[in-house]
């Protein structure tokens, strides 16, 4: 950063721009040349690894958008299953709604969640769309 403010100051406190800068400072100009193309290779560089992260990115977005697509189907495929098996209890058992209900309440399967899930789970997998990387 010294070689640049010298030179900076060299080529603003001279008289006539017509006259180049003194021999002197040649080296400060041949190594301010040389951290230039540094520069260069690793921004082509950086902007290489970008781009493979990028398609790497695309990759995983959409297996995510797969899995998350095929969760989603099974979830309502258990529901219906659920739903049928309900209605079978519903029509054998003795007691009726009460048996239903009475299963439902020893149940693991948690009703309420399902909607904000899925919606979390399209938010997600639609983030691309809207440009939220």
């Amino acid at each position: 950063m010294q070689m640049v403010e010298t030179l900076q100051a060299v080529m603003m406190t001279k008289r006539d721009p017509t006259v180049g800068v003194p021999a002197v400072y040649n080296s400060y100009i041949l190594s301010m040349m040389e951290g230039i193309g540094k520069m260069a290779r690793h921004l082509k560089k950086t902007e290489e690894e970008l781009k493979e992260l990028k398609g790497v990115r695309e990759k995983e977005l959409e297996e995510f958008r797969g899995i998350s697509e095929e969760w989603i189907k099974r979830e309502k495929d258990y529901k219906a299953e659920i739903k049928r098996l309900e209605l079978i209890l519903l029509r054998e058992s003795n007691d009726g709604v009460a048996s239903v209900a009475l299963a439902r309440h020893g149940s693991l399967v948690n009703r309420s969640d399902s909607r904000r899930f899925q919606a979390q789970v399209k938010r997600l997998s639609s983030s691309r769309d809207q440009g939220k990387y």
